[in-house]
């Protein structure tokens, strides 16, 4: 094999590619990279067994072959040469790696193409459009709400199911739900609810432009997300995801309006003193007014009174700063509205005027 390629467009490819190597087994086949060179594509693929990336780029290809390289440190490799073309070139059970001015020479060990797993693509009318940021919104507005907890396996990734003309997509860790509905230009097919890891979600985000479309293909066990010149696809989550319709309130009688950045900065500066373990604030809602406030504790107190349109009687509810700061900060409107029927039960809180995503906040107990 022997081929070259411009060291930003190469170091692109093996960055995203090593994504999905496993990292912590840098000596194995799954934490290699495998490349393929016919003509002057080159085929990039790495896989962890759970997750994968395939990809072809064009380069100056002299001499066809297939080879495999560990992801780690190539990717070291190539982030130290300086710009410009590189010459890749095998010999020997070793891939040398060249500046044009040779002044740069660096030997890595390959390892046989054959023993790495096969990567199979579905075909290409197996997939749907959708526009890359209308599913960046998405992720963007649950990914937050995902849980960390490994017990609570089910709800390590967010649900994507289809409606009439929509995708929905819906996250919780069991003390908060986020939820989008958004609807879709392209023709839909059916699919049964699946669940995508959390981590699969960041590597989409990390992979979008916002613009054009994504083309999405769903199986029994898989989802696919293609680009122009890369496929990346997950293994689904298969325990059930928790029915979520039951957990956003149909009736909230109490609603408060206020300035999404006055609310967002306030939050910030009183969390200063929340003590880190429970990060609990208080809100208290009256006459127009929303007071948010740090009950005393070892480190001291603060408060801060903003400006508000609230509609309901006076209520105190405590909760957890974050639930309610990462929301806000995914939110882009100028208000926000709080909404609750009882201060001691969950709160919906929401864009003003509403758009097509909400998020469900429990409160946690004031004493």
């Amino acid at each position: 094999m022997k081929f070259v390629c411009d060291k930003e467009t190469i170091l692109k490819e093996i960055t995203n590619a090593n994504d999905f190597t496993a990292q912590r087994n840098s000596l194995t086949v799954l934490g290699s990279i495998y490349l393929s060179l016919e003509g002057n594509n080159l085929t990039v693929k790495s896989t962890d067994q759970k997750m994968g990336y395939v990809s072809c780029i064009e380069v100056s290809g002299e001499e066809d072959g297939t080879t495999t390289v560990m992801g780690t440190k190539f990717l070291d490799i190539i982030k130290t040469l300086p710009s410009g073309n590189i010459i890749f070139f095998e010999e020997d059970r070793l891939l040398k790696i060249k500046t044009e001015s040779a002044k740069v020479d660096f030997k890595i060990v390959t390892a046989d193409a054959s023993s790495f797993p096969s990567i199979e693509i579905p075909s290409e009318d197996s997939f749907f459009n959708v526009s890359q940021r209308d599913l960046t919104d998405m992720i963007n507005q649950v990914a937050f709400a995902v849980s960390d907890d490994e017990s609570k396996f089910a709800m390590n990734g967010a649900l994507l199911e289809k409606n009439e003309g929509s995708l929905t997509m819906v996250a919780t860790d069991g003390r908060r739900l986020s939820y989008i509905n958004r609807k879709i230009e392209d023709q839909i097919p059916e699919f049964s609810p699946i669940t995508i890891p959390s981590k699969f979600l960041s590597i989409i985000k990390k992979n979008s432009s916002n613009e054009g479309n994504f083309g999405i293909c769903i199986t029994e066990t898989s989802v696919y997300v293609k680009n122009r010149n890369f496929v990346i696809f997950s293994s689904l989550i298969k325990n059930e995801f928790p029915a979520y319709k039951r957990v956003i309130p149909q009736s909230l009688s109490r609603s408060c309006i206020v300035s999404r950045k006055d609310l967002e900065e306030a939050i910030k500066r009183i969390s200063i003193l929340v003590e880190s373990k429970f990060k609990k604030i208080i809100l208290d809602f009256d006459n127009n007014v929303l007071t948010v406030y740090t009950q005393n504790n070892d480190l001291g107190e603060g408060t801060e009174v903003l400006e508000c349109k609230y509609e309901g009687e006076h209520a105190v509810s405590a909760m957890n700063f974050m639930f309610l700061l990462d929301p806000i900060r995914a939110m882009e409107t100028e208000y926000v509205n709080i909404s609750f029927s009882d201060p001691a039960r969950p709160f919906v809180v929401k864009p003003e005027p509403e758009r097509d995503y909400l998020h469900v906040i429990m409160p946690m107990n004031l004493n």
